[in-house]
């Protein structure tokens, strides 16, 4: 083995396991320089997080410490970068963080979203917030934009380039975020439901049609809309038939499309962009049809293509109301459809049927892919081969949450539920922890978001019995 070149030895590692590495190095001070090799440690690294940690001080108890004996000889680089990510992961797996509570607001308007890695915009009522989370919460600025307050925020998010987009019923706003000025100037605002000048539809085709005496009629009763890259799509409330798309940088009215089923008793109902970078969005339009005998409804699938501005050739169609699909998602070029008893799978782009299969789960997506329980075993579905594995040996149970792409926490019990770590290499990892409060931040019951590079988690929790929503910031570095 010691005559072996570092090639060879680098060649080895890479069928080894993390155990076998680790044993390995320890076995004596020969063998610890042979696997003390950047070509080994590189591939057990998550290059950015690794690199995002080695500019980062930890300031969570208890430190990382990276000294060793005066007699050996240093880590290579690659080995402290893996140290440093293992760290976290471990303050992960034994409850190792700082708690901040942020606010507690009456009512529910109250919500946070990351800014990069080290910020953290949150919007109470309509006052808005900047802060600073790189150690203890600093707040930098209050109301950096010059929001209409006669309406209520109903959404907000961060988008490319250092922008932020607000939603206030139909009206839209788009500001320019930067965490040095105390003002962020208005870069484009609009109301998404206006009509164009040249108007291809009267009002009469675009309104939703009119409620029923029996109600079986479920139309939207609110605004909803989706962001794809640089495009904004909304559907307004009482013109369902119509859907509205601007461009989010130049703040320009594209198009306007009306509901491709010709029925007058059609409407849209979600929008879905792809959670893959792509110019497609997932679209669903409920249809009632109101025959002299019977009533009944149907929900049809489009995807709209922004690159064409057109909808594409595929179409699902199936029975019952929207309310009867429980989950749908669009993953380029792949839709996936759960209802009551089955999860079907189709490449919108070339009509076919990759597969179909009982499933107790709706689709998530974990490391890029999406997972499923189907027989009280998770699977995975790798979009890139457009084939469905078993992704661990582990018994799944039907409530499970995901947190930060590497644990899947799964309740099995009264005050016991068990966490899986299925890393991007290691899927052999299982331990059972107590529902105490200290562990509560693997249980997304709560609304729970966590940043890039998954060393800070955001919980928003709403209590009913106080009519309070509290918003606390987990630091795990």
């Amino acid at each position: 083995m010691e005559s072996l070149p570092g090639e060879m030895i680098a060649e080895i590692g890479r069928y080894l396991s993390l155990a076998d590495v680790v044993a390995c190095s320890a076995t004596c001070r020969t063998w610890r320089e042979m696997f003390n090799d950047d070509r080994i440690w590189r591939r057990r690294c998550t290059l950015r997080l690794a690199e995002y940690l080695e500019d980062t001080d930890t300031t969570v108890p208890p430190g990382l410490q990276l000294t060793e004996h005066d007699s050996l000889s240093p880590l290579c680089e690659w080995r402290i970068r893996f140290i440093r990510e293992n760290h976290l992961w471990n303050n992960w797996r034994q409850g190792h963080f700082t708690m901040y509570h942020m606010v507690s607001a009456h009512g529910e308007e109250a919500n946070a979203v990351f800014y990069d890695n080290d910020y953290l915009v949150m919007l109470v009522y309509n006052e808005m917030t900047l802060w600073d989370i790189r150690g203890e919460p600093i707040c930098l600025m209050t109301n950096p934009c010059d929001l209409d307050t006669a309406l209520l925020v109903d959404h907000f998010e961060i988008l490319s380039e250092d922008r932020i987009l607000l939603v206030q019923v139909s009206y839209v706003s788009v500001y320019r975020i930067s965490v040095t000025s105390s003002h962020w100037p208005l870069i484009h605002a609009f109301y998404f439901d206006e009509r164009l000048s040249t108007r291809d539809f009267s009002v009469y085709d675009a309104m939703s049609p009119g409620p029923r005496e029996d109600g079986l009629v479920s139309m939207p009763q609110s605004c909803f809309y989706t962001v794809n890259g640089d495009y904004f799509l909304g559907v307004a409330s009482g013109y369902a038939r119509l859907l509205h798309i601007w461009n989010i940088s130049t703040g320009d009215k594209l198009k306007e499309v009306i509901c491709p089923v010709s029925n007058p008793n059609s409407y849209f109902t979600n929008l879905y962009h792809s959670h893959k970078p792509s110019p497609d969005i997932l679209v669903l339009v409920e249809e009632d049809l109101r025959e002299e005998i019977s009533f009944r409804a149907m929900v049809h699938l489009f995807v709209y293509d922004l690159s064409d501005m057109c909808f594409r050739a595929f179409v699902e169609s199936r029975s019952g109301r929207v309310i009867s699909i429980y989950k749908c998602m669009i993953y380029d070029p792949y839709v996936f459809i759960r209802d009551a008893c089955f999860m079907s799978i189709f490449n919108y782009k070339t009509f076919t049927l990759v597969d179909i299969m009982p499933a107790s789960s709706d689709p998530f997506i974990f490391n890029n892919n999406v997972i499923y329980s189907r027989e009280a075993k998770y699977r995975e579905f790798d979009v890139s081969t457009g084939e469905t594995e078993l992704l661990t040996d582990f018994n799944a149970y039907p409530t499970f949450f995901l947190a930060c792409d590497r644990f899947i926490a799964q309740v099995r019990g009264f005050l016991k539920f068990e966490v899986l770590e299925v890393g991007r290499r290691e899927k052999d990892r299982c331990w059972v922890l107590c529902d105490t409060p200290r562990n509560q931040y693997w249980l997304a019951c709560k609304v729970a978001t966590t940043n890039a590079m998954y060393t800070k988690r955001i919980i928003i929790e709403f209590r009913a019995d106080e009519y309070k929503r509290n918003i606390y910031l987990l630091n795990f570095w």
